[in-house]
């Protein structure tokens, strides 16, 4: 098994679909610390909420400092909009790209299908267990090896984002490198849970394209049902702080313990029962 984990990594380096994943990545991120504010892939970027502390808010409160709104922003050009924006004090870039995390999961689509769907569609998978590795090891090296990129890309782009805004922003937009920690690991159940879906969905579909046109859409598909699910049914708005953008905004803030130990839980749900029916499927699968 562990063979196989290193030939996954040996061949994901020699992959140019990987670093095309870390190209938009890198993108994404710097793009974000250009124009001092974080990008969204999604609907869910109103539900994102201030980083800042209640002590931090409450000095920006009682300061002079300045604050700006949607008409303040109107019209401004992107020199005006990040000077005005560097003179902020409580805000904190770092952490508000962060907070965006979401983003991550269509790269990491690009690793689970390298990984997964890809030995199906090049049927490469019938000569692998054919050898000594039974279905459950060969099931449990993908998990393991998807889980150790995707880990490893979320605190690569945790670090990028806070060394890059402070060589390019300065310190006064940047927060502590414990905080940037901390926020990325209290993240890390909610996108493990991501990272479930996705490979126990490689593991149903089975085939590249097919795993592409289910995977791609879903986050935005799942946001709008449950938009729609609100409007319908007038769902109470704590529950909308569970859907997987505004948990990840929530989380790499300052949540109070009652929501981590509800996200938790919610998240060991959805990674449960997702490797379960991956298994399943896979187990059941006929080979070809």
């Amino acid at each position: 098994m562990i063979n196989m984990i290193k030939a996954d990594f040996y061949r994901i380096f020699k992959s140019k679909a990987f670093y095309i994943g870390i190209f938009f990545m890198l993108l994404m991120v710097g793009v974000s610390i250009y124009l001092i504010e974080p990008g969204y892939i999604g609907m869910s970027a109103g539900l994102v909420e201030t980083n800042a502390t209640p002590e931090e808010n409450l000095a920006a409160s009682q300061s002079d400092e300045l604050s700006l709104t949607a008409e303040d922003l109107t019209g401004m050009s992107i020199k005006e909009m990040r000077a005005a924006t560097r003179k902020l004090k409580h805000y904190k870039l770092d952490r508000d790209i962060i907070s965006a995390n979401m983003n991550l999961y269509y790269i990491f689509i690009f690793i689970t299908a390298l990984a997964v769907a890809a030995d199906f569609s090049g049927s490469c998978i019938k000569n692998t267990l054919s050898s000594a590795i039974s279905r459950k090891q060969y099931f449990l090296s993908k998990v393991i090896f998807i889980n150790l990129c995707c880990i490893g890309l979320l605190f690569l782009n945790t670090y990028v984002t806070y060394f890059s805004n402070i060589l390019f922003n300065g310190k006064n937009l940047a927060s502590g490198f414990g905080e940037v920690t901390k926020a990325t690991l209290q993240q890390l159940p909610a996108i493990l849970a991501l990272v479930a879906v996705e490979t126990g969905l490689a593991f149903m579909l089975k085939k590249t394209a097919l795993f592409n046109t289910v995977t791609i859409p879903l986050a935005m598909i799942f946001q709008m049902l449950l938009s729609l699910a609100v409007a319908l049914f007038k769902i109470k708005e704590s529950y909308l702080s569970y859907e997987p953008q505004a948990m990840l905004a929530k989380l790499s803030g300052n949540p109070s313990g009652s929501y981590l130990a509800h996200s938790y839980l919610l998240c060991g749900a959805v990674i449960i029962v997702f490797y379960c029916l991956g298994y399943m499927c896979f187990r059941k699968a006929e080979i070809k």
